[in-house]
């Protein structure tokens, strides 16, 4: 293994500390609470959901799995594709910190206001029923659904990858938003913010995202010295 790479795994991790810290710290302040606004949108009352979960218990249970597994999957194998398989560093470090900005900017809302779930407000069932779950997340981080978000944002970094790959994240960007629905975990307007969250992300020009793979480059000793970075960037 590279250099290039082991610099990546110790550094990536640092990421999901922008997460972590908002989701804990951000408790101090006291957000907003919009589920009453929710409830009078289309889509957003215990008919809707009743209709979706008492689909056929193949199909519940099908996006159960997408719903768990999935998501993480589409993160890690959407980074590791780029950083293992094609040793594409820029392409994987741009994709980290379009992740990074993400959990930064979603945390920043969620400590202003924030959206109880479908299952906690009694429209839905919690379908998932996991106490260890909530330690990586809160049932009232709805708005926007950043299993819709990052799945879509994801399938945006790949729609110019050449390898047919590119198809399997463009499914599961349909298939994770609809199994946030089923489980009881999102509202609908949860998804349509969603995806306009994840294209916003993706938007955003990608100037620090070269800057951060310099210097991880730096770090790896593939760039000795800043007159080698310059000469290379020429």
């Amino acid at each position: 293994m590279n250099k290039e790479i082991k610099i990546r795994l110790l550094v990536y991790p640092i990421a999901y500390l922008l997460w972590g810290g908002f989701m804990w710290y951000s408790q101090i302040i006291k957000p907003y609470d919009f589920t009453h606004l929710i409830l009078e949108f289309p889509l957003c009352n215990y008919k809707f959901y009743h209709i979706l979960q008492t689909l056929p218990s193949f199909i519940i249970m099908f996006f159960k799995f997408i719903y768990l597994y999935c998501f993480t999957f589409v993160i890690i194998f959407g980074i590791g594709y780029y950083l293992f398989i094609k040793k594409d560093f820029l392409k994987s470090d741009t994709i980290l910190v379009d992740l990074a900005i993400g959990w930064l900017l979603a945390g920043i809302i969620y400590s202003i206001a924030v959206v109880k779930s479908p299952f906690q407000v009694d429209v839905a069932k919690n379908l998932i029923n996991m106490n260890l779950f909530w330690i990586f997340t809160k049932p009232t981080y709805e708005i926007p659904s950043l299993h819709t978000a990052y799945s879509f944002l994801i399938a945006l970094h790949y729609k110019d990858e050449d390898s047919n790959i590119k198809y399997l994240f463009y499914i599961l960007a349909i298939l994770i938003p609809i199994s946030t629905l089923i489980v009881g975990m999102h509202w609908i307007v949860d998804v349509i913010t969603g995806y306009i969250y994840g294209y916003i992300i993706y938007k955003i020009p990608k100037n620090i995202h070269y800057k951060i793979y310099q210097t991880l480059e730096f770090l790896a000793g593939y760039i000795k010295i800043c007159n080698n970075c310059m000469r290379r960037e020429k």
